[in-house]
């Protein structure tokens, strides 16, 4: 019996040996499949600009005033994502107080609850017919709409910065709560206030984090569609939705492309330089980050109040929305009167449509999330490697997809291929999305010693063989993260399927989009909590056990 194990031991090590092989080169396969589905229907969007006379659909002044526009939401938006969550981060990471777990759970909100969703729960709750402008002409006596900042630049800039401060939230809390305290007691010892300390040595110990999530943040204000479509003031609109109406709508694709490279090179430029200074940040000198972190500690006497003030805000304006969702879902208007029934979700369970949407969704979001994965791990054990480590150049590859929009993405597709198809969506998606699977990997693949991978590689008998007995075991948790990252995105995406128009092909995003745009808002509700739910599932699975509350 020793004898037969001993004989197939060499044929068990050929075969894991080209298993090896062969996942290394399927990897490779798909990355370059992912970065061709990335660079064709780029030039593809981009050839009306040298195919004759540029439109004059939009003149100089008119570009520049909606590039202007676009900086100033996306600005506004970020700044007041910022100053909502630093303070809820303080709170998080060094004080204990009831609510604590929920305000930290709000963290995979943006990641998992669509733009469209939360949009509809702005609606229900500050439109003109909302419970907001209901409760308060009741209290007031009136019969007119005391609220009515909802459709305004305000209103944008208000959905926008609520929506994305768990962002900024998770990414500084995480952070915060692993500084080490004993710097700043030095400084309070040697006189400093609270207000100096903040600013001289733990403003600059949270700067990459703070600057990793203000990257974010930016970059979806920048691009956001839903948000500016619903709410957006009249004559005001952003490069995204500009791109959007003169490609889809007028059939412009001069002018289409020529806002695409405009929108693409002004979001790249924005990205790098926060990429340069978040990497400037890291390696700050004179800061240590050594010792014991400080646990939280209960809310003092002189911070209840304002904690009070600022946790209601909170409610206000980011979870009452999404507390109306759920309410819309379940109320019913007859004879002018709304009234509590479960007769939306039964008639949302009777339609085909949805169980269709529902399973389009899912194989669509898998597939998505398994070629970011895959891409996004390629690409970090390739710039790990000594020969482009370092190199400006090539750290600034993962941000380029992060420069394009996925309104751009969907206009080059139907320009490559008349008819969309799942596939190219499913591409298109991955095309966009793996730089997000590409951080949480490559956050994980950092914290790896050199000398355990130089001590593997020394003591295994094939070069493959670090790579699965040590490398992707440490990378687990990152790749689970990443994966369940993009399949929220996929699943919450409507602007691509929206964009591609594939026939007959709804997935629940789109579908929902659509129940909203019928004035069938209960039925939209309803699907629109389902779809956060599919979505909010998949983050949490993906990410158990994970080690930090935050995501960066």
């Amino acid at each position: 019996m020793n004898s037969q194990n001993k004989g197939r031991q060499p044929f068990m090590s050929l075969a894991v040996h080209i298993l090896q092989k062969a996942g290394i080169l399927g990897a490779v396969l798909v990355s370059a499949a992912v970065i061709l589905a990335f660079i064709l229907p780029l030039l593809q969007a981009c050839t009306p600009l040298f195919s004759g006379r540029l439109s004059a659909a939009y003149s100089l002044r008119q570009l520049l005033r909606i590039t202007g526009y676009t900086f100033e939401e996306a600005l506004a938006s970020t700044m007041l994502a910022l100053l909502v969550g630093i303070p809820a981060a303080f709170f998080i990471a060094r004080r204990q107080f009831p609510g604590r777990k929920l305000l930290m759970s709000c963290a995979a909100v943006p990641l998992c609850v669509p733009p469209l969703i939360v949009a509809l729960g702005y609606i229900s709750t500050f439109g003109m017919a909302g419970y907001a402008n209901r409760i308060l002409s009741f209290l007031a006596g009136r019969k007119d709409n005391p609220f009515s900042f909802l459709y305004s630049f305000q209103g944008l800039i208000m959905t926008q910065g609520f929506y994305n401060f768990p962002i900024v939230m998770a990414s500084v809390a995480d952070a915060w709560s692993q500084l080490d305290g004993s710097q700043a007691d030095s400084a309070r010892l040697l006189g400093a206030g609270e207000a100096r300390c903040f600013f001289s040595i733990t403003f600059f110990q949270l700067l990459p984090a703070l600057l990793s999530g203000t990257m974010t943040v930016f970059i979806y204000c920048f691009f956001s569609f839903m948000f500016v479509l619903l709410f957006g003031v009249t004559g005001g609109t952003t490069l995204e939705v500009a791109i959007y109406h003169a490609g889809r709508s007028s059939m412009d694709f001069k002018a289409a492309a020529s806002l695409a490279l405009l929108e693409t090179l002004s979001a790249f430029l924005t990205l790098f330089l926060l990429n340069r200074v978040e990497n400037m940040a890291k390696r700050l000198k004179g800061l240590s980050f050594a010792g014991t972190a400080c646990k939280p500690l209960p809310l003092s006497k002189k911070e209840r109040f304002p904690a009070v003030v600022f946790f209601s805000v909170i409610f206000i304006f980011f979870l009452l929305p999404l507390l109306s969702i759920i309410a819309a879902s379940c109320t019913v208007r007859t004879g002018g009167h709304k009234s509590f029934s479960l007769a939306v979700w039964k008639q949302l369970f009777a339609m085909s449509s949805f169980y269709r949407s529902l399973r389009n969704s899912l194989y669509t979001a898998t597939a998505t999330g398994t070629l970011c994965t895959t891409t996004g791990l390629t690409a970090a054990l390739l710039l790990s490697l000594p020969a482009f480590r370092g190199r400006a150049l090539f750290r600034s590859i993962p941000l380029l997809p992060l420069a394009v929009s996925s309104v751009l993405m969907g206009l080059g597709m139907t320009k490559l291929v008349r008819r969309g198809n799942p596939a190219l969506l499913i591409l298109a998606q991955t095309a966009l999305y793996w730089p997000f699977a590409f951080r949480q990997i490559q956050a994980c693949l950092s914290k790896i010693p050199d000398s355990v991978i130089e001590a593997a590689s020394i003591l295994s008998p094939s070069r493959t063989d670090p790579l699965f007995r040590v490398i992707l075991p440490s990378c687990r948790k990152g790749i689970l993260s990443g994966m369940g990252f993009c399949f929220a995105m996929s699943c919450a995406d409507a602007t691509l399927p929206l964009v591609l128009s594939i026939h007959k092909f709804d997935t629940l995003s789109l579908f929902t989009y659509r129940l909203a745009g019928s004035y069938r808002f209960s039925h939209a509700s309803a699907a629109g909590c389902v779809l956060g739910l599919v979505c909010i599932l998949a983050f949490t699975l993906s990410n158990r056990g994970k080690e930090t509350h935050g995501i960066s």
